[in-house]
């Protein structure tokens, strides 16, 4: 495997010198640090995900060698994220949506037996996100498996390191799993297709067909497809199966190879995305520096028009708000817009549906609603953050989009850095994104696949919908009534929740934001007349300036690549 690190942490130890040699310590302290031990203990994170019954929860219990430990079945049966994660010893805990606190869900401790009372469609009972297990497990001590409803709600699977697409020998791979599959392409760098069920029969008529179609999608043709059998590897896998027996089936099943491959593809995978991170976190340093050498070497009067620049968006600064509050109604009526849409189409549902189908409107209405809740949240970070960056004219400290979505989903958050003195304004330079985004979409982790503005989402979504449990087992005309009734209030109730929401976060950030910005313009106001006072020598500017383009190319090369 070629690491993608090579010779990068050089690089980003030759321009952290630079800045610090050229009185830039608050750019040198937004330099990634160098790769260190933690990051081999890292895993991959693999997300399952496929249509309803293709077996994904039992092909999961499989690769855990606990047969029965997550609920299966031919209909829709996951209802919620279910993230395996390694521990010593056994522990679950049921993430649960807090109304009073969305994005900030509650984390109740579950015995291993309660799984399926918290993940089972059929017998859900409480406002639940998903569940977070520690398993002693061999498989997690080199990766994480998250195992998704069947339902849709895609957006949660792009925050993986790899997708373990599942169908089955029913057919081949489906026109909508093709457009699937080929938007998951633009997030993820590793999908590998399982073809289920090869102890069917059918199984290499399906397989045959899933490779022809794939391999006619030009994003598609080099996807990896593989033939496995679920239930033998669960069988496999139960107590007193001979280890002999256990090894046949295994091999029949399929499924060590396909192991193999994800754990060593999504650990490529997770080096190059933290190496395309960290090298462009570089870049904007380094053209940052090259704009402060072109200030130095700029005549005096161009420095002096700078300074007056600050000093404007300082007099200016209340403008912002103006562009938050367009901000905030853009995305609430977005918001408006879908939830009106989904509540017609299962109102259609209810009144009219296919009966066997009745019992599925509840989970898929706050599925989609959660998703517009999320796209609305990113909506409106990209607009205040796009309105920010404008003020301060600043790159760095605000990056632009496509690199503030690299650096929001790096695989691991940062780990946290020591506070300086207060008057540094490198200090404000680091915690004002952070901070912004956390008070926009949230900061609260629900799994490692539901964060920030996804758990947000889901948390209104799950509260304006709560009760639906409630409407299991009926049938009739008089079922059909109540259960649309339900939907036209579920969808009045989140659109209330997530304005409400909404304009609560967007005040907080209004607040933050007022007060953080005039110290931030105010130190670099400073900074400027720091500069005129006090200019490095011409030779000092060449040769650091030599340094960084060199450094500039070479990071556009690794880009690129």
């Amino acid at each position: 495997m070629t690491e993608p690190h090579a010779g990068l942490a050089g690089l980003i130890a030759s321009v952290r010198a630079e800045a610090v040699k050229l009185g830039r310590d608050d750019l040198a302290a937004l330099l990634p640090a160098p790769p260190g031990p933690r990051d081999n203990l890292l895993r991959p994170r693999i997300v399952v995900c496929g249509g309803p019954g293709r077996g994904k929860s039992r092909l999961v219990n499989s690769l855990l060698g606990r047969p029965g430990l997550a609920p299966v079945g031919s209909r829709p049966t996951t209802g919620g994220w279910i993230e395996f994660r390694y521990g010593p010893d056994d522990i679950l805990t049921a993430v649960l949506s807090d109304p009073g606190d969305p994005g900030t869900p509650r984390r109740v401790p579950i015995g291993l037996t309660e799984l399926s009372a918290y993940a089972t469609l059929a017998q859900i009972s409480a406002p639940v996100l998903g569940v977070d297990a520690r398993l002693d497990a061999p498989v997690l001590r080199d990766l994480v498996l998250v195992d998704t409803p069947g339902l849709g709600g895609p957006h949660a699977a792009w925050n993986a390191d790899a997708l373990l697409f599942v169908s089955d020998a029913t057919g081949p791979v489906t026109e909508h799993e093709i457009a699937f599959l080929a938007a998951a392409t633009q997030h993820i760098d590793t999908i590998v297709v399982a073809v289920n069920k090869s102890d069917t029969a059918g199984h290499d008529r399906a397989l045959a067909e899933t490779r022809s179609r794939l391999a006619a999608h030009p994003d598609l043709a080099a996807l990896p497809v593989f033939g496995i059998s679920a239930r033998l590897a669960e069988q496999a896998a139960r107590p007193g199966t001979p280890r002999h027996v256990a090894v046949r089936l295994t091999e029949l099943a399929g499924t060590r190879q396909l192991v193999d491959l994800l754990t060593y593809a999504a650990t490529a995978s997770m080096r190059r995305r933290r190496a395309t991170v960290q090298a462009h976190v570089t870049t904007a340093v380094v053209r940052e520096l090259l704009a402060h050498l072109d200030r130095l070497a700029a005549p005096e009067d161009q420095l002096d028009a700078e300074i007056a620049t600050v000093t404007m968006l300082l007099d200016g600064g209340g403008l912002l708000g103006a562009r938050f509050e367009e901000a905030r109604r853009a995305a609430t009526q977005r918001f408006v817009a879908h939830a009106d849409a989904l509540g017609t189409w299962h109102r259609g549902a209810a009144d009219s549906g296919p009966g066997d189908e009745l019992e599925m409107v509840p989970p898929r209405l706050t599925v989609g609603l959660a998703v517009a809740g999320w796209s609305a949240l990113d909506q409106t970070q990209d607009a205040i953050l796009d309105s920010v960056r404008d003020c301060l004219r600043d790159d760095v400290l605000i990056p632009p989009a496509a690199e503030l979505s690299l650096r929001l989903r790096s695989p691991e958050p940062p780990a946290p850095r020591s506070a300086a003195p207060a008057g540094e304004d490198g200090v404000r330079a680091r915690d004002l994104l952070p901070t912004l985004t956390g008070l926009l979409t949230g900061s609260a982790m629900a799994l490692t696949v539901l964060t920030g503005s996804g758990a947000v989402g889901a948390d209104l979504a799950l509260a304006a919908c709560a009760g639906w449990w409630g409407l299991r087992g009926e049938a009739g005309t008089q079922h059909r009534t109540r259960l649309s009734t339900w939907v036209e209030a579920a969808v009045a109730e989140a659109k209330t929740a997530f304005e409400n929401e909404l304009r609560r976060r967007v005040s907080a950030a209004r607040h933050y934001i007022a007060e953080a910005l005039p110290r931030l313009l105010e130190a670099r106001r400073e900074r400027l007349l720091r500069l005129r006072a006090d200019q490095p020598d011409r030779p000092t500017g060449e040769e650091s300036r030599a340094t960084l383009e060199r450094a500039l190319d070479e990071l556009s090369r690794r880009t690129a690549a």
